[in-house]
């Protein structure tokens, strides 16, 4: 089998990313992990969370979470109107979305443009993306 440059260079830079990005990951987690209980706490505040959710988030990437307004979009949800009436919903299905273990399966569905017909088989939040489908010709 042989590989053209351009195809060799293409794997090497993909190994470099990921390379970078594990140790960008690496790094928050020790980062996070040099906190004591008292300052974990003032983050989780801060940011609204539950405390035991801070290491699922600081072990994900900065992107993670991204694909739930793009999957919204697919839905032809209005993710602003939604906030801004549903901010804890929002907020909930936010965190959800940045735990979640189905998200290069969603990225790859949402890139195919098959996201919306294939989401309920993976994302943790489709019963309420479905119930927020149902109330979108309503006043929510």
């Amino acid at each position: 089998m042989t590989i053209g440059l351009s195809g060799g260079m293409e794997a090497a830079m993909d190994l470099g990313t990921a390379i970078r990005r594990w140790k960008a990951n690496w790094m928050r987690v020790h980062e996070f992990e040099a906190l004591d209980r008292e300052q974990r706490e003032a983050i989780a505040r801060d940011i609204g969370v539950p405390p035991e959710m801070l290491p699922i988030l600081a072990a994900r990437s900065p992107e993670a979470g991204q694909e739930l307004p793009r999957l919204m979009n697919a839905l032809a949800l209005d993710e602003g109107h939604i906030r801004h009436i549903h901010a804890a919903l929002m907020r909930d299905m936010s965190l959800t979305c940045s735990g979640c273990t189905a998200a290069v399966r969603c990225r790859d569905d949402l890139s195919r443009g098959q996201a919306s017909a294939q989401y309920g088989e993976y994302c943790p939040n489709a019963e309420a993306l479905q119930e927020l489908q149902g109330k979108r010709n309503s006043s929510f």
